[in-house]
């Protein structure tokens, strides 16, 4: 019997073929748990690469349900299905989304910002670089609120391309518009009057820890979702993290007890 023959590599082949090329040997550590082998980059890629494609679907179909949860508060779907409150016949109709009667109308009002940016022209659905941040969308659904759609939209124009968040909108906005009256609101926005149970008393130092912890979340998702080949994005939304996360500090301390709160609470 002729004698097998040698590969190249050292690897044994038999009946004249090469034999397989083994994978890389997993690595066993001293406490003999079992460590594969690291990806290579180029093996990590296409991970990657999907990841990307499935943060930037998320983007979308979250600006698409704030969009479509609007059109079903302006067409005054709960009154259709017998209910009186929008927010508690979506959060009913929606469960399976775990949509709660509070972030149903939240939804809502930024989807009204979305589908006025989409009928003028400012946003395609179908493309979510051309979409504003989550924290963006929110600062508008502010200024829509305290001014009219018009006011928005040239806030919207005046942020620098790609950067439609809630950093430089309150700075636009600032910079732009005037003080708002109190309790204005702007022609055709939707009365919450119609909710069956009174909205929760929120202290404002404690809504506004809330807005910034959501802020901060946000941004990080801007991050984890950004194309890594575009590093100006990615750096751009980094910065906006650290402002807010330094910025925070003070906020955490309005809501936070003082030390003689906390030493009376020891004794």
């Amino acid at each position: 019997m002729a004698p097998a023959k040698t590969a190249p590599g050292g690897q044994v082949s038999t009946k004249g073929r090469p034999a397989k090329a083994k994978p890389a040997a997993a690595t066993k550590p001293a406490t003999g748990e079992v460590v594969p082998a690291l990806l290579s980059k180029h093996e990590l890629r296409p991970i990657i690469i999907k990841a990307h494609k499935h943060g930037n679907a998320f983007k979308r179909e979250g600006q698409l349900l704030a969009a479509e949860l609007h059109l079903l508060q302006e067409a005054k779907a709960h009154l259709t299905y017998g209910r009186r409150s929008f927010g508690s016949w979506a959060e009913t109709e929606f469960g399976d989304l775990e949509l709660t009667k509070a972030n149903a109308n939240k939804l809502s009002q930024q989807g009204r910002v979305i589908i006025a940016l989409k009928r003028r022209g400012r946003v395609d659905l179908k493309y979510p670089d051309t979409l504003p941040g989550a924290t963006g969308t929110r600062a508008l659904v502010s200024v829509l609120a305290n001014h009219d759609e018009q006011a928005m939209i040239e806030v919207f124009d005046a942020c620098p391309e790609g950067d439609v968040v809630a950093t430089t909108v309150s700075a636009v906005a600032a910079a732009m518009l005037p003080a708002p009256a109190p309790h204005a609101a702007p022609p055709g926005a939707i009365d919450h009057e119609d909710d069956d149970e009174e909205p929760e008393e929120i202290p404002p130092n404690v809504q506004d820890l809330r807005d910034h912890v959501e802020r901060l979340h946000d941004y990080l998702h801007d991050i984890s979702c950004a194309d890594d080949a575009d590093p100006i994005a990615v750096a751009r939304a980094y910065e906006h993290f650290l402002q807010d996360a330094e910025a925070l500090k003070p906020v955490l301390d309005a809501v936070l007890p003082s030390e003689d709160e906390q030493s009376k609470d020891k004794q």
